[in-house]
């Protein structure tokens, strides 16, 4: 399921055991210590596995050891996330479990774990970095294993299936693998093996170091999954041998690539496969790797195929690549039972050019898929039908969705009475587990296929780790769901678990349960969209389309969000009980947070707790005015009132800064009508922030519009009219943009245009005047028109900073309809004085109530008029009889590029009246002026 990008401006699916295997046997106290009872977690650092999870994720047969946990060694260093994502882009850190990871760059630097699981260790599968080559496509490399500091053995690793880029317009795609084009993600993939010589005994030591022969220039170590396998299954009675058919098994570990050398057992397979048909027989998969070549997979109807164990028995796809065959996936099949084997597939991307291909596509009734690994294929289970389960699976380092139930698969229009329980999923490209309906296809002929909604799926106690480009689960349409006690953590940059539907052709989702659920270190920062954690309504998949009604949400546990904690876009009669956020990284609860919009909609809010808010952040936001949520008898702290931002108040004359505005939150200290700030962590309630290119960097103010308003406390030195250069950017002007109010609504500007600057980062001043009086006060930035960004507010004061003639009186020589001279001394550029028609010379003039020293005076037109050029004189006069020539008649062209402003300068004189007579004008028979100002100096 991938997100699709919003415009950008807007008015806005590992070793799991079968049946018994699965339960742990450790001595209690063991038991608590690993991770054999629920899923892994990165919250305490310790020379340990992390702890069980008592509530939440899949049962597993093997404990992880987070990096992070361990203990560096020879000047290794861990790296973390230290914070929300800044840009769309990925990182390590971000793409890591936990978040957190060791890097080895030096000869000696090791990490080191004590195998406290009570049990002996025979079996590793390492998630790991290298680097990729300087041309692409991978590098294969070893890191040494010590136990109780004595070498043991090297470990293969390789990065043929990781690094791909997006920089060069590549954005979320994963076919790039130039390296020159930046931007770099898919840090991390598994390799697995079996400890050489006597198993890791329980209490031992053991690491992962690079020495002189480990020649990669650094080894990223983000966990490493430990067990002790049971022996290799035999096989089973009524049960037909792939080898009797011609199978032949490769016995070359892959490390990333196939073995050119191995025997095609495509049609040999094929074969068994039909005969076990006709026969009512088992297939066996025995011990060892079994290839398929080419672009054609593999078909069954009805049977059982199993393997000897999934650490041992594995059945290998290898496509020629590049590719241009589209793919089916390697299983294709209808109700049947599959259990207890690896898939495996040299696939360097999920586009048919790197090779991709599903694991399983399945359908029919009462399927089985029971302990089966899959690791680089494009899709793990793509799976419709009825009363088919998943469980006690394995997929790591997936290329798109891990496990996606749906009712499409394989032709069908159903998908009802599914399961997903038990597995374990990380490191997927897409959604790790998806319940996805769909409502039509559209056929090349221009017609649709319609499907029936989904009804019944049951997702639970599954964990779900580190998608690198998608949710952990996603809930898309249709009725009946249940998701709970599931374990979702580390999303690299999308929703943690989201309950919505997807795109225009997906069914709507009328009813579902969430409940039980542990959410950890989720949501991310795709398309820079700063998404929560947890997330009810449409738009998950970034459409806003369609209904999603009557999701229950209750009892889920929400941590250490990237953003917000759990966040609702439209969607009815939802109903949010009892529930935690903890710590999170913006907002607890948001209606309509960025990009995930709420002009209507519904939900009772109640028993819900938010703790571990930061400063600035708020416990419960509702940025829309059409959705409607019942509170009660929730805990967090209150609403913080208005205040400046940063607790003190910008100084007068000084900056104010645009993003700056007042804490408070919608309604108090801003009102916008959507949200879709991209500059994610600087302000907690993510409104409306762009990262500026302007002069010193930082934030400015985006995504304006009519209505929308933000309000700024300063505290004002000396009363008097301060001179404000408003710092702004605009692709095209914009008329009667904006004005500045104080707290009691008065206007103090009047409406001020903005010229065109050419785009959203092209940065130009604009300068007008406001009186204030001394003190502190509120200003509020009344939004008029939108198409415009502004940085800043700059108010300057002082000696030659005053405009003398603002709001003094004026008289004229005549004037038309409905333009009269005091709108030359008003302070909006947009109204102007227009002398009568086809009559020359033409005069208007200002009072200044006193004889005041000038030397400058400043003509304007509208910003949005022609340009223009008139011929015209400055006078002054003491009585308002006599004048005397200041600047003696001379064309002066004003030009839009320049905001149509004239400047005449002259030696300082002292004078009370100052005229401007107009002889000629080549854009109109008539004197026009719409700004009169006269300065000092």
């Amino acid at each position: 399921m991938l997100t699709i990008p919003r415009p950008r401006r807007l008015a806005a699916a590992a070793v799991a055991a079968v049946g018994a295997l699965c339960v742990s046997v450790l001595p209690a106290a063991a038991a608590q210590e690993a991770a054999h009872s629920r899923a892994v977690r990165a919250d305490v650092p310790a020379p340990a596995p992390r702890q069980a999870q008592a509530a939440a994720g899949a049962t597993t047969p093997f404990s992880v050891y987070e990096a992070e946990a361990g203990t560096p060694g020879g000047g290794a260093a861990v790296r973390s996330l230290t914070g929300a994502p800044t840009t769309e882009y990925s990182s390590a850190a971000l793409e890591a479990s936990g978040h957190s990871y060791v890097h080895l760059d030096g000869t000696g630097q090791s990490v080191q774990w004590t195998n406290t699981t009570g049990q002996p260790i025979s079996f590793l599968n390492v998630r790991a970095g290298v680097p990729d080559s300087t041309s692409g496509g991978g590098v294969t490399g070893t890191l040494n294993l010590y136990v109780n500091g004595v070498f043991r053995q090297s470990l293969s690793l390789n990065s043929r299936q990781s690094w791909v880029y997006e920089g060069n317009g590549n954005y979320n795609t994963s076919d790039d693998q130039n390296p020159a084009d930046g931007d770099p993600r898919v840090f991390w993939d598994e390799s697995h093996t079996f400890v050489t010589g006597v198993p890791i005994p329980a209490g031992a030591t053991f690491s992962l170091r690079k020495d002189p022969g480990n020649t990669a220039s650094f080894y990223d170590v983000d966990s490493v999954d430990v067990e002790n396998p049971p022996a290799p299954r035999t096989q089973p009675a009524n049960s037909l041998s792939i080898t009797s058919c011609g199978a032949v098994p490769d016995d070359t570990p892959t490390n990333g690539a196939a073995d050119s050398r191995a025997t095609d057992s495509r049609a040999a397979i094929q074969n068994c496969i039909d005969q076990a048909q006709a026969q009512g027989r088992t297939l066996w998969i025995p011990q060892g790797t079994f290839y398929v070549k080419g672009t054609t997979g593999l078909h069954a109807q009805g049977i059982t195929i199993a393997g000897a164990g999934l650490w041992y028995s594995t059945v290998y796809r290898d496509v020629p690549v590049p590719n241009s065959t589209p793919l089916a996936a390697l299983f294709d099949l209808t109700s049947c039972t599959v259990r207890d084997f690896h898939i495996d597939a040299n696939a360097v991307s999920r586009s048919t050019v790197g090779g991709d291909g599903g694991a399983m596509d399945t359908t029919g009734t009462g399927w089985l898929a029971d302990g089966i690994w899959t690791q680089h294929t494009m899709s793990g289970f793509w799976a419709s039908g009825t009363g088919g389960t998943v469980r006690n699976s394995r997929l790591t380092s997936v290329w798109a969705d891990g496990i996606n139930v749906n009712n499409v698969s394989l032709g069908a229009d159903t998908g009802n009475d599914l399961t997903v329980t038990n597995n374990f999923v990380r490191g997927t490209g897409d959604d790790a587990i998806a319940i996805n309906s769909v409502n039509y296809n559209t056929n090349s002929d221009g017609s649709k296929t319609y499907y029936n909604p989904m009804t019944n799926v049951t997702v639970s106690d599954n964990t779900s780790i580190a998608p690198w480009g998608g949710k952990g689960v996603g809930i898309y349409g249709g009725s009946g769901h249940r998701v709970e006690n599931n374990y979702v953590s580390d999303t690299a940059r999308y929703i943690g678990l989201g309950a919505g539907r997807f795109g225009v052709n997906g069914s709507d989702l009328l009813s579902a349960t969430v409940t039980g659920n542990t959410v950890v270190r989720s949501g991310g920062n795709a398309y820079s969209q700063g998404q929560p954690a947890l997330h009810v309504g449409n738009g998950g998949d970034g459409q806003n389309t369609g209904t999603v009604d009557k999701v229950t949400v209750t009892g889920n546990t929400v941590s250490d969000s990237l953003y917000d904690g759990i966040g609702f876009s439209t969607s009815t009669n939802t109903l949010l009980e009892d529930n935690t956020v903890s710590d999170p990284g913006r907002n607890g609860i948001a209606i309509s947070p960025p990009f995930y919009p709420a002009p209507t909609g519904s939900a009772t809010v109640t028993g819900n707790t938010v703790t571990g808010l930061a400063a600035g952040s708020s416990a419960f936001v509702d940025n829309s005015t059409g959705f409607v949520a019942t509170l009660s008898d929730n805990h967090w702290p209150p609403p913080a009132p208005e205040g400046p931002y940063g607790g003190a108040p910008a100084a007068v004359p000084g900056t104010v800064q645009a993003e700056d505005y007042d804490t408070g939150g919608q309604g108090v200290a801003y009102n916008v009508t959507s949200v879709n700030g991209n500059a994610n962590g600087y302000r907690a309630d993510g409104v409306d922030l762009d990262n500026t290119s302007d002069t010193g960097g930082g934030y400015n103010l985006g995504w304006t519009g009519g209505g929308q308003w933000f309000r700024y406390t300063v505290d004002v030195a000396t009363a008097g009219t301060y001179t404000l250069g408003l710092r702004v950017a605009a692709p095209s002007a914009v008329a009667g943009a904006l004005h500045l109010s104080d707290a009691a609504g008065t206007n103090l500007t009047g409406a001020v245009d903005l010229p065109a600057t050419g785009d959203w980062q092209t940065w130009a001043t604009v300068t007008t005047h406001v009186t204030l009086p001394a003190g502190r006060q509120v200003l509020t930035l009344d939004q008029d028109s939108g198409g415009w960004n502004i940085n800043r507010l700059d108010l300057t004061a002082g000696t030659g900073t005053t405009n003398l003639a603002a709001g003094r009186p004026t008289s004229e020589s005549s004037h038309t309809d409905v333009y009269p001279s005091p709108n030359v001394t008003d302070g909006n550029q947009g109204t102007y004085w227009e002398s009568a028609d086809n009559t020359f010379p033409q005069w208007v003039q200002v009072d200044l109530g006193s004889a005041r020293s000038a030397s400058r005076v400043v003509l304007q037109l509208p910003a949005g008029w022609g340009a223009r050029t008139q011929t015209l004189s400055l006078g002054g006069s003491t009585d308002g009889t006599t004048f005397t020539t200041l600047k003696p008649a001379a064309a002066c062209t004003f030009d839009p590029g320049t905001k149509n402003t004239v400047t005449l300068t002259f030696p300082a004189v002292t004078q009370r009246y100052f005229r401007i007579t107009v002889t000629a004008n080549d854009g109109w028979p008539a004197g026009q002026v719409s700004e009169f100002q006269i300065w000092t100096t």
